[in-house]
Formats: C-alpha cells, structure tokens, sequence
C-alpha cells in the first residue's frame, strides 16, 4: 500500500489521478469495487457531527454511508480537473478511439485498472479490488478493533468482520508475560 501512494504521489496524467483517486479512496474507506463504481457526487452530504458522507448502495440494496476525508475528496477533484468533463460520477472510462465520449467505470474496468497496477498480494497473486478491501479491514481490526473495522467496512456484525479479517491463528505470548 506504501508503495501505491508513494507512486501515486506525484500524480499529473489523467491515468495518474484517476489511478491516485481509485487508490486514495479505495485505501482509505474500504469500498468495494461496485460501490466505488457507482459513486455520485450528488450522493454527498453532511453528517451529523460536520464529516462529508457519501452514501451508496450496499450489497442487499441498503444505503451505506462512508467519510471522505479531505485528502480523497482533493484526488477525485483533481482527477475531475485533468478530464475536463462535468460528470455526477466519480469515475469515468477514457473515452474510445476517435470518440469524446466516456461511459460510467464498469467493475471490470476497475479490476483492470487495479491488475495493471503490477501488485502482488501477500499470497502472490495479482492484486484486486477486494484485496485493498481486505488489507483495509485487517490493518483496522489490527490497530482500532472490530467495532471499528465493521463500521467502516459497513458489516451488520462485528463477527462478520472478525469472520473474514481475523489472521487464522494469533501468538499470545507476547501479552502473556508472567
């Protein structure tokens, strides 16, 4: 994940802020690839405390709510500026050969942007969409907990979340100093 914001940092091509506005938002909100794609700037509100929310449509057909933070709204408007396009979506497709026209990001358009990254992830393979989700809720539960993880990963449960994010086995010893 260093790796990407660090080669993301100096973004200036819009394959650059639109792939530095996938990563920000993606790495710090833990949206899945569907909701990411369906995401409209007219879909943002306030929260009750001040934060911008955006809400989406979770698996199940409920609404979910998310925080973007300053950072990830400063990437997709930059990205927004370099293409130059007035678009209630947060992410477009290029347009096609000889055409002007862009089309709403697909997920398979996501996956591939994700795949060209060139990124392994822990277990060798190609990185994905739902890799940055789950390296997302691990490093949560690992630092603030699984209340914490669910919120943000939007789970009705925190054993969903300790379900799926909990390494398989875990060394005590370390807090077991007798």
């Amino acid at each position: 994940m260093r790796e990407l914001k660090e080669r993301f940092s100096n973004a200036v091509t819009e394959e650059d802020c639109r792939n530095k506005a996938i990563f920000t938002l993606m790495s710090k909100t833990g949206l899945g690839a569907k909701e990411v794609t369906s995401l409209r700037f007219s879909d943002i509100l306030k929260g009750p405390s001040g934060e911008i929310l955006i809400r989406f449509r979770k698996k199940g057909g409920k609404n979910g709510y998310s925080v973007l933070s300053e950072e990830i709204l400063t990437a997709i408007r930059d990205y927004h500026s370099v293409i130059a396009v007035v678009s209630d979506l947060f992410f477009l497709s290029r347009p096609k050969r000889h055409q002007k026209q862009r089309t709403p990001l697909t997920t398979r358009s996501l996956q591939r942007i994700i795949n060209s990254w060139n990124v392994q992830t822990c277990h060798g393979k190609k990185s994905h969409p739902h890799a940055i989700r789950h390296t997302v809720g691990q490093k949560l539960l690992e630092k603030v907990g699984s209340i914490a993880a669910q919120k943000v990963l939007g789970h009705s449960t925190p054993l969903t979340t300790s379900k799926f994010y909990t390494k398989p086995y875990f060394d005590g010893s370390a807090y077991l100093d007798w």
